[in-house]
């Protein structure tokens, strides 16, 4: 047997009583663990099996790289509570963990994304704005994902300073002495490009309390769904979920005002 930590992702039901576990460990990348019984009320597994709790527990990895591991005795669980009575702070979680899923392979060796992610989640849990944490990943995990859009200088004069829009004919940012050779980049605004070249190189760690304005919010989220429609092909339903709440958000202000 092994000790493994890592994070659950998610769960799905096996038979009646098992649930195959998804778990990005520490050690050993992107794993799939059979969890006999943990779905009965009596077991020790139960706990350490709920999504985005950091677990510690005696397993087996699997034989195979696409194969089975097997999760036996839990020794230890960090449960995020915000994460389980926020509908917002857990859909933002899954859409993050989601994306995690889809940028690597089984087995793949990515300490620095589970380091990532377990610091994402402490933030997410002290209650800072979960979309701003999403957009970082979704725009750092676009190197991944094999779009790598080039967020730091002008692609034909390195040029770093000045005003910016985003070209996808130039899968990146252009310069305004080069918008002409793009009538189809997406006419972002300057604080909404700011926070775009920001949020692609910075680490979590260094992320407290970002204040940003309800437009710039919207302006960066539609430039990131807009990469991830037209370059990644890649919506996950935990996006269409928040989409949805964000709707029924707008629905219940709007109903308000009107009273």
């Amino acid at each position: 047997m092994t000790i493994i930590r890592g994070i659950v992702l998610y769960t799905r039901q096996y038979k009646d009583n098992d649930l195959l576990v998804r778990i990005l460990t520490e050690t050993y990348g992107m794993r799939t663990f059979l969890a006999r019984g943990a779905k009965k009320a009596t077991s020790k597994l139960s706990a350490g099996t709920q999504p985005y709790t950091i677990v510690t527990f005696d397993g087996a990895l699997p034989k195979r790289e696409t194969g089975l591991g097997y999760m036996n005795d839990v020794q230890d669980i960090k449960v995020y509570s915000r994460l389980i009575e926020d509908i917002e702070a857990n859909a933002y979680a899954a859409l993050i963990t989601s994306l995690i899923d889809a940028s690597f392979e089984e087995g793949e060796k990515i300490t620095r994304w589970y380091n990532q992610l377990y610091v994402a989640l402490q933030k997410l849990d002290e209650g800072l704005d979960p979309q701003i944490i999403a957009n970082i990943f979704e725009i750092q995990l676009l190197v991944p994902l094999g779009v790598a859009p080039n967020l730091r200088a002008d692609p034909i004069t390195g040029q770093v300073d000045g005003k910016f829009d985003y070209s996808e004919k130039y899968n990146g940012i252009i310069s305004e002495h080069h918008f002409n050779l793009d009538d189809q980049r997406l006419m972002l605004d300057q604080k909404t490009v700011f926070y775009l070249r920001q949020f692609s190189v910075i680490d979590m760690r260094q992320v407290h309390d970002i204040k940003m304005s309800a437009i710039t919010k919207r302006g960066l989220q539609r430039v990131i769904d807009y990469i991830y429609e037209k370059q990644v092909g890649l919506k996950p339903r935990a996006k269409s979920f928040i989409e949805q709440m964000h709707s029924w958000q707008n629905t219940l202000v709007n109903f308000r005002r009107n009273k």
